[in-house]
């Protein structure tokens, strides 16, 4: 059923299944409809073999859907802002030690800063991208971001650094959806081209997921070899720079043992990799910085709370207890041991499908 509105909608276009799909139920809503892409990097950028998804190939794409649907497309160049807030960022972590997660600043910061600026400046009222998230509202104007109805292509850990602000201008169409009828709604559209088109899950920037060919193009640092250490101190071999190793890395350490050693710690000020056995890589607690809390309800929290936790993208929800530390971080506390926990990554935490927030793993 047709709804009629004056309120003009600007739908980040990928030129994939689930923007474009955005773009189709909106329409269907009575919604003005424009299209936006963002152009993020220049296709020499990684030696012909760039996967951003929004690449050329991919603007060509959903300029093909606006054509189609009838809407206006626009490009929006966001190449330098790219460049300084997600890949340098991202090599300087991994320089630091740290394992980072560039989607959570693509999200946050692309998306849905600069993006939705310059959509409001095309005139929209609202923001609406393909996430699998929902956003809703109590009668006091405070708004919340949820899981998304399919638990299994839920979004909402990426978004975790949205504010109050932004959740009042983005809507996320196929939220309350699964990717089935997700791919139907294209198929029924006439969008066969783009209805089977699979989901992006690496780092999209990163060609062939080689992360350290990557770093060595972009750092202009001396990038050194160090010593690999047990944890009794002792030195068992040479790493040929920390950019290549993360917390629970197993392979490639270029260290024998007559049992698994994994990766337990890194030392970035001292150029070292410390290696353990598995139950070295196990933790019952962690600290998580620049703690962004999106949920108004835990903003001004002064006692510990009962909550779940991922640790990860595709990690499980764990039950935890977490607090306010003075100085503003979040102390995460597990009832089992968890493996795995890695700096740079974010730890986001849920009351059942509401997120609190989330924030840096130290």
């Amino acid at each position: 059923m047709l709804i009629k509105s004056n309120k003009t909608v600007a739908v980040a276009m990928s030129g994939g299944v689930d923007s474009s799909v955005s773009a189709i139920i909106l329409k269907k809503r009575g919604y003005s409809v424009i299209g936006v892409s963002m152009h993020l990097v220049s296709e020499d950028a990684s030696s012909g073999t760039l996967k951003t998804c929004c690449s050329t190939d991919d603007i060509i794409s959903a300029k093909r859907v606006c054509v189609k649907l009838g809407i206006p497309h626009f490009v929006v160049n966001l190449e330098n802002e790219f460049k300084t807030e997600v890949i340098d960022r991202f090599v300087t972590e991994y320089l630091n030690g740290k394992t980072p997660n560039p989607c959570i600043v693509c999200n946050c910061v692309m998306k849905f800063d600069l993006l939705i600026k310059r959509a409001k400046e095309l005139g929209a009222d609202f923001l609406a991208t393909g996430h699998y998230a929902r956003i809703t509202a109590d009668t006091d104007g405070r708004y919340f971001l949820l899981k998304s109805k399919d638990l299994s292509k839920d979004q909402s850990y990426v978004l975790y650094g949205l504010s109050q602000e932004n959740l009042k201008s983005i809507m996320f169409p196929v939220g309350n959806m699964n990717k089935m009828q997700t791919r139907r709604i294209a198929s029924n559209a006439g969008f066969t081209d783009i209805s089977g088109k699979k989901d992006s899950v690496e780092i999209c920037f990163v060609p062939d997921k080689d992360y350290a060919g990557f770093i060595k193009k972009h750092s202009a640092i001396c990038l050194k070899k160090g010593v690999i250490k047990n944890l009794r101190g002792e030195i068992i071999g040479e790493h040929s720079g920390i950019f290549n190793y993360t917390v629970g890395q197993r392979k490639r350490l270029g260290v024998s043992s007559k049992n698994p050693l994994y990766v337990v710690n890194i030392s970035a000020e001292n150029n070292e990799i410390f290696v353990g056995n598995m139950e070295d890589c196990m933790s019952d607690s962690l600290t998580v910085k620049n703690f962004n809390f999106i949920n108004p309800e835990y903003k001004n929290l002064l006692e510990e709370i009962k909550t779940s936790v991922k640790i990860r993208y595709s990690s499980p929800d764990y039950r935890c207890k977490a607090r306010i530390l003075e100085d503003g971080s979040v102390k995460i506390k597990f009832g089992e041991k968890v493996k795995f926990i890695t700096p740079g990554q974010s730890a986001v935490l849920y009351s059942g499908i509401k997120v609190i927030g989330g924030g840096i793993i130290e």
